[in-house]
């Protein structure tokens, strides 16, 4: 899926689009230097896209163009040009805009320069429990060219201050609780969004202006709808998960945390009527049983809930639209003529 794009678009348009000016000033009032900021428009459910004018030519777009269009990001399209093509198609409305018949085909084409897009996709895990699980295992067991992952607050970056690309990854779940993220409550289908999110890992790749012309995909005409899907997993398979970590085989959430560290030496194989003493061992054992979980029968030393971190991250496992989303106002297909590229 596309979830940011930076890009300059020519439009023809009389009045500059600007949403304020940051000036500074000498000792004697005189303007130094002035700086036109972006303007925010609102779309789908209060998300906004950012934009101005560089000239009566052209305008930069900045922002999460199928946020603005569809309410969320959840999912999306691939379609990168169709994205920004239907964004101006949008904005000729709400700004009075007269492009040219050149402008419109540019669009149509791609024929314009792009600064950030953001590619992502998402993985399932059967509890955002597990999805924690692998976060906290990856930003101690992996590493990339720019060295080991940062943790800030619960998104696990690598190559946060890059300016060339960075990957991160996040809960998808954890996030939609947070105040900030939360989704609108009028948008439609609401509760199976947050139940559809709620155990899905997040990954999504930065590319930045040098890296983009690098890669030759700086200008729009370069990206076919596979791209996005193409290049965040180039990337994800350049970093270093070689370890493992344990998805959980039992809803763990609400046990006490005795009972907690006793599945676990449990699932590792561990002898608990040798660690217990038997009163200990059959009460535990009467509790497990209630969860249909016999203690008393010694698991595997090697358990088969271990997996090695980039397995999780297949491609075959990324995660598609739901199909009660096709079709409905929270999935937006953009319409516009096939090119090539597609």
């Amino acid at each position: 899926m596309i979830d940011w794009i930076t890009a300059i678009i020519p439009c023809h348009h009389d009045d500059m689009i600007v949403g304020g000016r940051v000036a500074s000033t000498n000792n004697y009032g005189e303007i130094e230097w002035l700086v036109h900021k972006k303007q925010q428009v609102r779309g789908s459910h209060e998300a906004s896209l950012n934009i101005k004018s560089i000239d009566n030519k052209n305008i930069l777009i900045d922002g999460n163009i199928v946020k603005w269009l569809q309410g969320h990001n959840l999912f999306g399209t691939d379609d990168l040009i169709g994205l920004v093509y239907t964004a101006m198609l949008r904005l000729v409305g709400l700004f009075n805009l007269s492009p040219s018949t050149e402008d419109i085909e540019i669009w149509k084409t791609g024929h314009y320069r792009l600064s950030r897009v953001d590619c992502t996709a998402m993985w399932e895990l059967p509890k955002r429990h597990d999805v924690r699980a692998w976060l906290r295992a990856a930003e101690m067991q992996s590493k990339s060219r720019h060295g080991r992952p940062i943790m800030t607050g619960s998104t696990l970056y690598f190559g946060k201050n890059s300016r060339r690309w960075s990957v991160k990854f996040y809960s998808k779940g954890d996030e939609l609780d947070a105040r900030k993220h939360k989704l609108p409550d009028e948008i439609d289908q609401r509760d199976n969004l947050y139940d559809w999110a709620d155990n899905k890992l997040r990954g999504e790749l930065t590319l930045r202006s040098l890296q983009l012309k690098e890669k030759q995909l700086s200008v729009a005409a370069q990206w076919k709808t596979s791209t996005p899907v193409e290049q965040l997993l180039a990337y994800i398979q350049s970093l270093n998960m070689s370890e493992q970590f344990n998805i959980s085989a039992v809803d763990l959430e609400g046990l006490p945390a005795r009972l907690i560290a006793v599945y676990k030496l449990w699932k590792e194989g561990e002898d608990l009527r040798a660690l217990y003493p038997r009163a200990s061992f059959y009460r535990y054992r009467t509790e497990f049983l209630k969860r249909g979980i016999d203690i008393a029968i010694r698991q595997p030393s090697k358990p088969d809930n271990v997996i090695p971190l980039v397995r999780v991250l297949r491609p075959e496992a990324i995660v598609q639209v739901p199909e009660w989303a096709i079709g409905t106002s929270l999935y937006f297909e953009p319409e516009r003529r096939k090119t090539s590229t597609d």
